[in-house]
């Protein structure tokens, strides 16, 4: 199936507005790590004409439907005249995506990305229609489709890609796992929250993540490339092993063979983009709080049910908590179907997506029955996209409180394309300001409450920011 060289609503790719270095990091994440690989064939005549084409796709293809006009004062046209002889003497593919990553990196914006054509094979082969056979847990589940065997393609069968069912973010230059999913061969090895992990098959992750830093520092999405990177060598092929090391609690070096299993979630493919895993978990705290966590804004029907029913059974909750940790965003709409269920009030804007001739606003209407307690939104440097516009969003009406550490600032909505060369190109094509004036796009959402990361924490397996939304909540209470 050939992608969007045909005639297609752009808005209808406008509500994917997705974090696709998170979720692609399985396709190409590896390049952030210097390898021995073959050395690459001279192109051909017929290869560098097509490259040369591409080139020409980009440039005008971000001159055209970029929403500003003018890009921020830069000159595009001087862009184009330097690198163009670059792309000519060019000599490698490898040479040529280099070329074309130096010019979108100019824009210093997220959601434009050149895919290389191996990896956007992979997108093509993924598109297809959403799988609906997957059934949700019972409502109230503690653990709903959190499952290593829940994972499945459209058609029924398993995918191959392999995961340990750890997560990990990197603070201060160290890999810490801040959490461990039940039933998944980590935890059955005795991994623990707060363990770090150093070396992935004998490999030291300290360069890895140095390199990142150095080259991310000044962006709100280093959060997000940092663990994009580690979370990414830890991927592989259903069925496999993989050697991991970690310094654990007592500063002991333990080296564990860990089995690579499907992901939890159902699997779910939308439009062009590569087959992934949604999962949410629905379950009530202690104090009659409510909790809802989501993986990412996808497979709609399924999650909005799961959605409606956990509020509809929780209308007098003393507090509702909503876990966008780790959320690289999704299916734009989304954030609209999920602030309807918390106002009271008709015509509330999250916010405002415009594009050079279009201006759509995300507005919420309530539903019939609708939740009206202390609302909390937990959140980090992987929430991104449709995650920023709903936390962002319901901050500025001034409906939920917002905890954690800033989001990604990655909220421009994107579209793919196929390039002459085979490769794959993603750009942004709107711009989004929340509802208090102010674009997300490299600043992210600042939580309320922010509440940074610490290792001993970790390691006592406490959770400090569901803490302090847990805190507030019962603080809400009339005495």
């Amino acid at each position: 199936m050939n992608l969007p060289r045909r005639r297609t609503n752009p808005w209808l790719h406008g509500w994917v507005v997705i974090s696709l270095l998170s979720l692609a990091a399985p396709c190409w994440s590896q390049t952030t790590e210097p390898a021995k690989a073959p050395a690459e064939k001279s192109l051909t005549a017929e290869q560098r004409q097509r490259d040369l084409e591409s080139f020409e796709v980009v440039w005008r293809t971000i001159r055209d439907k970029h929403w500003d006009p003018k890009l921020g004062g830069l000159n595009w046209q001087a862009v184009h005249d330097e690198l163009r002889p670059k792309m000519e003497k060019a000599t490698s593919s490898t040479q040529c995506r280099e070329i074309l990553d130096n010019m979108i990196d100019r824009l210093g914006q997220s959601h434009f990305a050149i895919v290389p054509e191996e990896a956007y094979h992979e997108i093509e082969q993924n598109s297809g229609n959403p799988s609906t056979e997957e059934k949700a847990s019972p409502k109230g589940s503690k653990k709903a489709n959190n499952s290593p065997t829940a994972s499945k393609d459209a058609n029924g069968s398993g995918t191959g890609r392999g995961v340990t069912g750890l997560e990990i973010r990197v603070v201060d230059g160290h890999a810490l796992v801040v959490r461990v999913l039940d039933e998944f061969p980590a935890a059955k090895l005795g991994v623990r929250t707060g363990w770090e992990v150093v070396k992935i098959d004998g490999k030291d992750q300290a360069p890895v993540i140095q390199t990142i830093r150095e080259t991310y520092k000044n962006s709100t999405t280093l959060d997000l490339h940092l663990s994009s990177a580690i979370m990414g060598r830890l991927r592989g092929k259903a069925g496999q092993k993989m050697m991991v090391a970690f310094h654990n609690g007592d500063g002991k070096e333990t080296s564990l063979p860990i089995p690579l299993v499907q992901p939890a979630g159902v699997a779910t493919r939308f439009g062009n983009l590569p087959l992934f895993f949604v999962h949410y978990e629905s379950r009530k705290l202690p104090k009659n709080i409510v909790y809802f966590s989501l993986s990412a804004f996808f497979d709609l029907p399924r999650v909005m049910k799961a959605l409606e029913e956990t509020v509809k059974a929780n209308l007098n909750a003393d507090g509702f908590i909503l876990d966008l940790r780790g959320n690289p965003g999704g299916i734009g709409a989304m954030a609209m179907g999920f602030g309807n269920w918390f106002v009271s009030a008709r015509d509330q804007k999250l916010g405002t997506l415009s594009t050079r001739n279009t201006t759509l606003r995300f507005v919420l209407n309530p539903r019939v029955e609708t939740y009206a307690g202390p609302l909390a939104i937990l959140v980090d440097g992987l929430s991104a996209s449709t995650s920023e516009i709903l936390a962002g969003g319901l901050q500025d009406l001034k409906r939920a409180k917002v905890f954690g550490s800033r989001t990604a600032g990655a909220a421009l909505p994107s579209q793919f394309i196929r390039l002459p060369n085979g490769d794959g190109f993603q750009f942004a094509f709107a711009n989004y300001i929340s509802t208090g004036g102010k674009p997300l796009e490299g600043r992210g959402v600042q939580p309320d409450v922010e509440v940074p990361l610490l290792r001993p924490a970790l390691l006592k397996g406490e959770d400090a920011v569901l803490n302090a939304a847990v805190d507030w909540i019962h603080a809400q209470k009339t005495p």
